[in-house]
């Protein structure tokens, strides 16, 4: 008797000496992220750089400070790739949003450029601390003013002088929000390419030489200024339009 109680317990033993040498593989986790590069130039070729110094083609000298915005409700048919993503050029770079997926769910996305009605007047501090949305995330992307986030904000500073010197002492801005001003989103036969093992990238284009000069021109002289307020319609409208026609997946 007292031999089978031994070789019972040395049996355990070894099978739980087994498991700890060949312990169960941690589960593969698949990533997938949006880029979306900033261009600049007749043929939206040149990556454009906040700060750098543009030649428009009326001949004034511009430079973008900032260029932020939002995507919501981001999805192929039913199946969600996230709520909200947000681009900022200068603290993110050309990462929008990087989420764990499966990219062949996601040939096509469809969603809202800007903040969807249905979570634009949300108390900003009731979202999850990782959302883009949630008020210590969003910060100056939240009117503090009106209920409502800014769904995309262009900023930068302009010489309107066509006399050889560079003071760029004429600032324009362009803060664009409120429901009315939200944008669908519709890419099909996105491209994703694998970097490592398990992320897959898909790449976006912002292209402002098109924004500002491609689709109904902006005059920086007179055009500088929008944010979305009574009386700023007709501008807000067209910034609006032109923004959401310059993002295209490459």
């Amino acid at each position: 008797m007292r031999m089978y109680v031994l070789i019972a317990v040395i049996s355990l033993f070894s099978l739980v000496s087994c498991k700890k040498d060949n312990p169960e593989p941690e589960p593969v986790v698949n990533y997938l992220e949006i880029n979306m590069s900033a261009v600049y130039g007749a043929n939206g070729t040149e990556t454009l750089l906040l700060d750098s110094v543009y030649t428009t083609p009326e001949g004034y000298k511009i430079k973008f400070t900032d260029i932020k915005c939002y995507f919501t409700l981001l999805q192929n048919g039913g199946t969600q790739f996230t709520q909200a993503a947000y681009y900022d050029l200068r603290e993110k770079g050309s990462q929008v949003v990087s989420i764990e997926g499966d990219y062949l769910k996601f040939s096509s996305l469809q969603g809202v450029i800007g903040v969807d009605s249905s979570v634009n007047h949300d108390d900003p501090s009731a979202f999850p601390n990782d959302s883009p949305l949630n008020i210590s995330n969003a910060g100056p992307m939240h009117w503090g003013w009106n209920t409502g986030f800014i769904f995309f904000n262009i900023e930068g500073k302009a010489d309107t002088l066509i006399d050889g010197a560079n003071n760029l002492n004429h600032s324009f801005s362009f803060h664009i929000g409120t429901d009315a001003f939200a944008r669908p989103l519709n890419f099909s036969n996105l491209i994703w390419t694998a970097v490592g093992s398990n992320t897959h990238i898909t790449q976006w284009k912002l292209n402002m030489h098109k924004f500002l000069h491609e689709l109904n021109p902006v005059d920086l002289k007179t055009e500088f200024l929008t944010h979305s307020a009574a009386g700023q319609q007709t501008l807000t409208e067209k910034i609006t339009s032109n923004f959401s026609q310059s993002i295209s997946p490459f």
